[in-house]
């Protein structure tokens, strides 16, 4: 069985300050490859305050600057500015399909953890992206620890079958 929710929300940018009059909103992306964001998508917008919304992409548009959306019904610079600041989620099955050996972080945590031998050494709590190197936070019966997912510590990675960790990725000094 599939630890994988299609229809679970995965946030993907928060929206900015409008721009116009005609309900354009600047989209500030959490990543870089927008490839799930499309005119007629629905999405989910949520924000203290506005609570969530289920919208439509009306228009999505990027220049040098940066990525423009409005949405069915909210074409006014008014409609915009009451979403401001809000999270900007697609259904997990709207995101790209991955080729073999890819991964999405949102669907990595819960994933179990094994050493190189087989046994079950701990599960995914979340997986950071830092700057230099994505790390994944392992939940094991001493504590939380951060592995860096680098070839050092990870062996391999599969949304399913889980991550086998290298020997000594989960010592203190490591």
């Amino acid at each position: 069985m599939s630890r994988i929710e299609p229809a679970r929300w995965i946030p993907v940018g928060v929206l900015g300050r409008p721009k116009g009059l005609q309900g354009a909103i600047w989209l500030r992306p959490f990543n870089e490859d927008i490839a799930a964001l499309r005119v007629g998508l629905t999405v989910r917008l949520k924000r203290e305050g506005l609570g969530e919304k289920v919208l439509s992409i009306a228009t999505l548009s990027e220049d040098g600057k940066g990525i423009t959306v409005t949405f069915s019904g909210e074409r006014t610079r008014e409609a915009a500015e009451a979403l401001v600041l809000a999270e900007v989620s697609v259904r997990r099955s709207d995101l790209a399909p991955l080729a073999e050996g890819e991964f999405y972080h949102c669907d990595m945590p819960g994933a179990p953890v094994h050493d190189r031998s087989g046994a079950l050494v701990g599960e995914v709590v979340e997986v950071i992206a830092y700057p230099s190197v994505d790390a994944v936070v392992v939940r094991t019966p001493k504590g939380d620890r951060e592995v860096p997912m680098t070839e050092t510590f990870v062996v391999s990675v599969d949304t399913e079958a889980g991550v086998v960790l290298a020997d000594g990725a989960l010592d203190d000094e490591a």
